[in-house]
């Protein structure tokens, strides 16, 4: 029996079509997975008129895996799971996931399911305001946290969905909404609806950002929960002097003993000379559950990068608490490392 041999011509000819029918279909499947964290760690002294302590405290570190899948044309799926992790002892944060989601992104914008915050691709409205715009002492974190506290800017939610616009015009706009019931047959998860809406504007040395939020309930709101939202901010480049201020209101539903509407502000500005940073904050904010009460707080910190991802830290923080009671203010001084792997 004779065997037919193709010429080697053709046989190329056929490998090249092959290929070419193949390579799409590789494409269309290839993933994309990247294994990154931070380590933040410090050495702090707390004080207090009744206490003072020294500890070695873990600021916000993490673990994460995040990847993008092409779908072809100009669609892609993307996922992320964010660990927290507590340094300090080698626990793990509680709930452990700080996000975990399934996406699409498309030239229009980001679509994102899940556990969100300000580090999935979608942003947080309102948080990722205030990172864009806010030089941090260091680490918004632990002893120096600012950005869920004076400014109550929501960043982490869970059952939410997010969207992020793709930049048009040197503008995005960020909205994402959650449900929040225990769910329970006695708070089921829709019992509690948010959303949360955002602008961020960037062009040369400018960023301007305004936000919106509002929480809804059946039965009606509770002391902790806001009618509605509103924050500013501009943060604007000099060189190697960068200033910036945030401010707002919060609007919560009131029982006569707690304020009805709480205002914030925060100015500061970050010095900038090759690898050193200095950073100098000062905000304040009406202490909702006092009618008269104030807290004042003032940050100081020196930043120095020993490379891109290495930065020593040193800082102060001075917190009034509420000057409508007496020896409540707490002092923290406190000097540590940060590593982005």
């Amino acid at each position: 029996m004779q065997t037919l041999s193709m010429p080697h011509a053709l046989k190329t000819r056929f490998l090249w079509l092959a290929m070419a029918q193949v390579a799409p279909a590789m494409a269309v499947h290839a993933q994309d997975v990247q294994v990154y964290g931070q380590l933040r760690l410090s050495a702090n002294r707390i004080e207090s008129a009744s206490d003072r302590i020294h500890e070695l405290r873990d600021n916000a570190s993490r673990l994460g895996f995040r990847g993008s899948e092409a779908l072809g044309g100009d669609l892609s799926a993307l996922f992320g799971l964010e660990m927290g992790l507590e340094a300090d002892t080698g626990g793990v944060a509680d709930p452990l996931y700080r996000h975990s989601y399934v996406g699409l992104r498309h030239s229009v914008g980001t679509l994102a399911i899940g556990r969100l915050d300000s580090a999935n691709p979608t942003g947080s409205p309102l948080y990722s305001q205030v990172t864009a715009i806010v030089s941090f002492a260091p680490n918004d974190a632990g002893a120096t946290a600012i950005g869920t506290s004076i400014l109550n800017a929501r960043n982490r939610v869970s059952n939410a969905i997010g969207f992020r616009s793709g930049p048009w015009a040197q503008l995005e706009w960020m909205g994402r909404a959650y449900l929040r019931g225990a769910g329970t047959a006695d708070d089921p998860e829709q019992s509690a609806r948010s959303i949360d809406l955002g602008l961020l504007y960037r062009s040369g040395p400018l960023t301007a950002a305004a936000g919106y939020g509002k929480d809804d309930r059946a039965g009606g709101l509770r002391p902790n929960e806001f009618d509605d939202k509103w924050q500013i901010g501009v943060r604007y480049a000099l060189g190697a002097v960068v200033p910036y201020a945030m401010g707002g209101v919060d609007r919560f539903h009131s029982d006569g003993t707690r304020r009805r509407s709480v205002d914030y502000w925060l100015g500061g500005a970050e010095f900038i000379h090759g690898p050193h940073s200095v950073v100098f904050n000062l905000m304040q904010r009406d202490v909702q559950s006092s009618l008269t009460g104030i807290r004042r707080r003032q940050q100081l910190a020196y930043i120095y990068r020993l490379s891109q991802r290495t930065q020593w830290q040193v800082f102060i923080d001075n917190d009034g608490v509420d000057s409508s009671r007496d020896k409540v203010r707490v002092q923290a001084l406190g000097t540590g490392m940060r590593h982005d792997f």
